[in-house]
């Protein structure tokens, strides 16, 4: 008999598969970033839920946005890293999914567990998102099943910079690393109110 350790990579894929199960009940279909990356450009995405496969169809208008995002945020061929962890779009419930659906509500979606915060690259990728990003947090990913509790918002990237306070915060257990702003965007590229929030983040 054996037992695997607690380690943060285990975090990471329970708390992955807690998620996906919730996708799945809710009707939503869900593909990661680097199944995003390897298809080329395509016009149509193989998305998952449960064990439905679902052909979705992009809209043109969000595609840039998408192939830009799913962009590796390293230069690590075998061991890449991306800057969220799906692009989810609602497909609704049903026992199979046999053409090219065509889809109108997508978002991007991040999992974090514990005190899990944003990375470098996530807070610099909410200034560039149009599609708006689900945050999922599960605060103690090691409880059993039944007691597994789920917090999430979806919000755009600026609203986040803008509406996330110290108690919203403290409430989901995420919180956005402050780093210098003139190291990722102009200050000129700020309204009033973002830079507000950062002057109040700051003194976190």
């Amino acid at each position: 008999m054996t037992r695997p350790r607690i380690t943060a990579s285990l975090k990471g894929s329970l708390g992955e598969l807690y998620y996906k199960e919730l996708c799945d009940q809710a009707g939503w279909a869900y593909i990661s970033l680097e199944n995003i990356h390897k298809s080329q450009n395509q016009d149509v995405l193989e998305f998952k839920k449960g064990f439905n496969r679902v052909q979705v169809k992009i809209p043109s208008q969000i595609k840039p946005e998408i192939y830009k995002i799913a962009n590796p945020s390293n230069n690590w061929s075998n061991r890449p890293s991306f800057v969220f962890d799906y692009l989810v779009c609602k497909v609704g419930n049903y026992d199979s999914y046999p053409d090219v659906w065509n889809v109108k509500e997508f978002c991007w979606a991040e999992v974090k567990t514990g005190q899990g915060i944003f990375s470098e690259n996530q807070y610099k990728a909410l200034f560039e998102i149009k599609l708006p990003i689900a945050v999922f947090h599960i605060a103690d990913i090691l409880e059993k099943p039944f007691f597994i509790d789920m917090d999430w918002v979806i919000m755009s990237g600026k609203d986040i910079l803008k509406k996330f306070n110290q108690n919203i915060f403290s409430k989901y257990g995420v919180s956005i690393g402050i780093m210098a702003l003139s190291s990722h965007v102009q200050e000129d590229e700020l309204d009033d109110e973002i830079k507000q929030v950062f002057a109040e983040l700051s003194r976190l």
